[in-house]
């Protein structure tokens, strides 16, 4: 009787601490349990979890907190007082530079517009040609497409923007755009396609042959005078004959861009036939034709400075229609 009382006073303490308030009942030799179910509050907990949820949970776990997506910074209907970038070592589709900095002050993205913007890039390559430093300054409140902006990384201003620009380009990186590859083979004529021309100088009755520059180098001088020399070769094959060219001209403002004139050729010192120097002359004034390549911006310069051997300086106006990011 003392172990079947002990039993029954184990299987009450279990029943208690599970808390599934169990009864127990001792009657005659047998100790017999009785039980009235009770709702279970881990089972009532899942139930009321949402459906996907059931499940994953353990009992004595809590339940995941399902927090608000959050955005800090909604720029594509972000207003900003002032918005800067300083960019290094960047790599475009088209160019790239050392350092860019662009300052926005007072933009609005879903209204689009902007009350000025300061551009300054150090060391621009714009496919081959170089620009040591270039800056523009807009003047006045400016509109753009912000559908534009937001879907094509691309400001579209409504009006041209008029804007001041400053441009400093180096010797050393004119003589580099004179040496690039895609440069020289501009000034060069092949014997295949082009040398129609050259032989037309000389007669039309001689085979087309080809002209091919190579190792040119630029100098500044004084009184805006620019002196480029270059190796030529006219001819085919190994029966070209190499010629020495010497381009004398000037830096001049025309029409609002840079431009060299009174441009002389010569080679060994001597004047060579008006055609072929006219030839030559051509292509040598092509070269200052990097200003008015590009649609998206144009330029109007008013004052250049040079400095012999070292650099030349140019500044003027430019309008801005399109600033691709």
């Amino acid at each position: 009787m003392k172990r079947k009382i002990a039993l029954a006073m184990t299987i009450s303490a279990l029943s208690i601490i599970n808390g599934l308030g169990q009864s127990v009942f001792a009657q005659g030799p047998q100790v017999q349990v009785q039980s009235q179910p009770q709702p279970n509050p881990i089972q009532q907990f899942l139930q009321q979890l949402p459906q996907g949820q059931q499940g994953q949970m353990q009992p004595g776990e809590m339940a995941p907190l399902a927090a608000p997506p959050i955005s800090f910074v909604d720029v594509n209907s972000g207003r900003f007082g002032k918005m800067e970038i300083d960019l290094e070592d960047g790599q475009f589709l088209e160019g790239s530079c050392s350092n860019l900095h662009v300052i926005a002050r007072n933009l609005d993205v879903q209204q689009g517009v902007l009350k000025s913007l300061d551009i300054t890039v150090g060391n621009g390559h714009f496919q081959d040609f170089i620009v040591d430093s270039i800056s523009i300054s807009t003047q006045g409140a400016l509109r753009f497409d912000s559908g534009m902006l937001i879907n094509h990384k691309v400001i579209q201003f409504l009006e041209p923007a008029q804007a001041t620009v400053a441009v400093e380009i180096s010797q050393d990186s004119l003589n580099k755009f004179l040496n690039a590859p895609t440069t020289l083979d501009r000034l060069s004529y092949s014997a295949i396609k082009k040398g129609s021309a050259i032989a037309g100088m000389l007669g039309g009755k001689v085979p087309n042959i080809g002209l091919q520059i190579s190792n040119a180098k630029l100098v500044l001088q004084k009184n805006n005078g620019v002196n480029i020399t270059f190796d030529s070769k006219v001819g085919v094959g190994d029966v070209a004959v190499p010629i020495p060219v010497e381009a004398s001209s000037q830096l001049a403002l025309q029409n609002g861009t840079v431009q060299l004139i009174n441009t002389q050729v010569k080679t060994n010192g001597q004047q060579i036939s008006p055609a072929i120097n006219q030839f030559l002359v051509q292509k040598v004034n092509s070269l200052s034709a990097w200003q008015t390549r590009s649609k998206d911006i144009q330029f109007k310069f008013t004052e250049l400075i040079i400095k012999p051997n070292k650099k030349f300086l140019v500044t003027g106006q430019a309008e801005l229609n399109r600033l691709k990011f």
